[in-house]
């Protein structure tokens, strides 16, 4: 819980995320999920970064439908969807390249400081704190984009479970540690070590978030850049799937009990599921099965009480 605020870390985090429009507001959405690894690394260490996306997945709110309204007025569905795709992944490449700039400052300071660089050791250090904070930002950015999304398309929202497994399933995209690979750079730290911290990394966090990560580890200016470009067409390319599967299932609003006339207007009166029904409005026995122009197999027996 945010002591300032009262709210959930995940909630606070989400929102953060939704209204980042500048490097000031990214810079403070990485330095709260920062503070949020480095009061739970001892469980990181232990059970990997799952555990808080799960808790993350749990505390994300969905914007209502009347607030996406008032947001983006005038617009139609498809036309705000846009809106929250683009300030998602546009957020999203904002923290991967100010992450990057992080990562390459706190690596110089480690290689000045020290003949062998904390940050390769048995330890996280700041640099694999920072890059997992970094997992938890992109997570809730994307948590909160399928959540408000689903909120534009009348869907109700799904479990936790369902939202982290939606954002970590692989997306296609191309680029980022793959291509940096073949390329020659000079690296802030030695490679032996930010191979050693790139290795530790990658088994705390989902492999969908270590394509984007690991190229600011190794080479924290230049990958940061892959990395950028990786996380703005990982996350577009996310909610432009998401937003075409919602736009696919039909709305539906089911009504039960509600009274109902025959179309002719001389016919008794039904009720919610098509049934005879009496001047209550309520099923009457004699309207189950099928009526008397039906054929003559044995009657429906009525429903349970």
């Amino acid at each position: 819980m945010d002591p300032r605020s009262e709210r959930p870390w995940g909630e606070r985090l989400a929102d953060e995320g939704a209204t980042a429009g500048d490097a000031r507001s990214v810079r403070s959405l990485v330095g709260d999920a920062l503070k949020v690894v480095r009061g739970r690394l001892g469980d990181i260490h232990r059970h990997g970064i799952q555990p808080l996306l799960d808790e993350a997945a749990a505390q994300v709110r969905p914007a209502t439908l009347r607030d996406l309204r008032a947001r983006y007025p005038g617009m139609d569905d498809d036309e705000v969807a846009r809106r929250l795709i683009d300030r998602a992944a546009h957020t999203a490449g904002a923290v991967a390249l100010g992450i990057g700039g992080a990562l390459a400052a706190q690596e110089a300071v480690a290689l000045v400081s020290s003949a062998v660089p904390p940050a390769g050791g048995s330890a996280l250090g700041t640099v694999g704190i920072t890059a997992l904070a970094e997992v938890l930002v992109l997570f809730v950015l994307e948590a909160k984009l399928r959540a408000d999304l689903g909120a534009l398309a009348g869907q109700p929202s799904g479990s936790p479970r369902d939202l982290v497994s939606g954002v970590v399933s692989e997306v296609q995209a191309a680029g980022g540690w793959t291509k940096l690979q073949g390329r020659s750079v000079r690296r802030a730290l030695p490679e032996a070590a930010a191979r050693r911290l790139a290795v530790q990394v990658v088994r705390l966090m989902p492999a969908r978030f270590a394509r984007i990560i690991i190229p600011e580890v190794v080479a924290p200016l230049i990958g940061a850049v892959f990395a950028a470009r990786l996380a703005v067409k990982q996350t577009r390319a996310a909610g432009d799937h998401h937003w075409s599967e919602l736009r696919s299932i039909p709305r539906t609003t089911v009504t039960w009990g509600s009274p109902a006339t025959h179309p002719s207007g001389g016919g008794p009166a039904r009720d919610g599921n098509g049934h005879r029904a009496g001047p209550d409005g309520r099923s009457h026995p004699s309207g189950w099965g099928p009526g008397p122009s039906a054929p003559s197999w044995p009657r429906e027996l009525p429903p349970p009480e």
